[in-house]
């Protein structure tokens, strides 16, 4: 199996900056936990390559995640047809993370590895992670 995850980079620089990672074995997870977590990096899109097109035609997935590494806390959002849009059910510490792609709300951010886990599990099988509590919120 395999997932592809892309993510902006804040450069003064380069507008256009961004940067991305192709995963198909389980320990690269952590080196997507640990470039999504240097200060510039952006949430991630994240699609699983094994998973049917919602639209064939248009290309467009059935699925949407998005990941995020903040202040120490990883953030994760999940949607797809069988799932309204959901975050993780996190440390009630952690911060709200606002970016332009995402919108994790105060509660949502768990330990990197733990996000690390729930990617694993959606790269093994291509479907929203069990081994992680979610909570659903509002678009």
């Amino acid at each position: 199996m395999t997932i592809t995850a892309v993510w902006t980079i804040d450069s003064a620089e380069d507008a256009n900056a961004g940067d991305g990672l192709t995963i198909d074995e389980p320990d690269q997870v952590d080196e997507l936990i640990r470039r999504l977590a240097e200060p510039a990096a952006g949430p991630a899109t994240i699609w699983h390559e094994g998973r049917k097109l919602a639209d064939t035609g248009s290309g467009m997935l059935d699925h949407d995640v998005v990941a995020a590494v903040r202040g120490g806390y990883g953030y994760l959002g999940y949607i797809d047809a069988d799932h309204d849009y959901a975050v993780l059910a996190g440390d009630p510490a952690s911060p709200e993370v606002h970016a332009e792609d995402a919108d994790f709300p105060a509660g949502s951010g768990v330990a990197p590895e733990q996000l690390a886990a729930a990617l694993r599990e959606f790269l093994a099988t291509g479907l929203r992670p069990e081994n992680v509590t979610w909570r659903e919120v509002e678009l």
